[in-house]
């Protein structure tokens, strides 16, 4: 459902009340709201912008999950380029040190069925369940600023192969995007750099097909005279 308009013309959120929801939910996993987001939405449909704010200051961890996920399981044509524009800008955001999401407004008034959205969480909660039972702080040292850039870099090198029109070259870089996003809220420097490891091995294959890709268009337009009898 799109935000809702008052008698002033502000903006409001479809949720009772955005800080209630906060303090309901800030110290829930990341699982647990999503799951928040989609029970307490009224409607049949919900805003991009509508779940970025519902996410509040934790927001980047959580978007970066939710935009992943569709590339995570069996999704309709097309999926990728919808979630890894908004996975490109935020990864550029991050690294510019930005601590809140920004997306133009155009894509935050794009609303997704309320019954297809709660059809990916039901897919995804009890994988998002299970990894996070293996959670704990740990390697704490990778955390904070710094840490936050390099996800970015890790992100938008995730969001290029997302929108790489290349059978097998979003799925594993979302998925290690979501155990990193994962990894980055619960501060699990071990599960962090199992994340990034399988996504460098995805990004290893994005860049061997366009290799390939790259030389085969130039071995067909060297061979060109030769097929029209030149």
């Amino acid at each position: 459902m799109d935000a809702k308009t008052d008698t002033t013309g502000a903006r409001k959120s479809p949720y009772r009340e955005e800080s209630e929801f906060h303090r309901a939910h800030q110290h829930q996993s990341a699982s647990a709201v999503l799951r928040a987001v989609i029970d307490e939405a009224e409607g049949e449909t919900i805003s991009i912008g509508a779940i970025i704010e519902a996410f509040g200051e934790r927001a980047f961890g959580f978007v970066l999950i939710l935009f992943s996920l569709p590339n995570c399981v069996p999704a309709p044509p097309g999926i990728a380029g919808i979630v890894g524009t908004p996975v490109l800008i935020f990864g550029i955001q991050m690294m510019l040190g930005h601590t809140r999401p920004w997306l133009p407004g155009f894509i935050l008034r794009r609303t997704v069925s309320l019954s297809k959205f709660k059809r990916l969480i039901d897919i995804a909660e009890p994988k998002l369940q299970k990894l996070e039972s293996y959670c704990k702080p740990r390697l704490l040292q990778l955390f904070g600023p710094f840490g936050d850039r390099v996800a970015g870099f890790f992100a938008f090198l995730v969001a290029v192969s997302v929108l790489i029109p290349f059978p097998g070259t979003n799925f594993p870089p979302s998925i290690a995007l979501v155990i990193a996003s994962i990894a980055i809220m619960e501060e699990d420097g071990y599960l962090l750099i199992v994340g990034y490891l399988i996504g460098l091995a995805g990004l290893a294959y994005t860049v061997t097909v366009l290799g390939a890709s790259y030389h085969l268009i130039l071995a067909a337009i060297h061979n060109l005279p030769s097929w029209f009898g030149f």
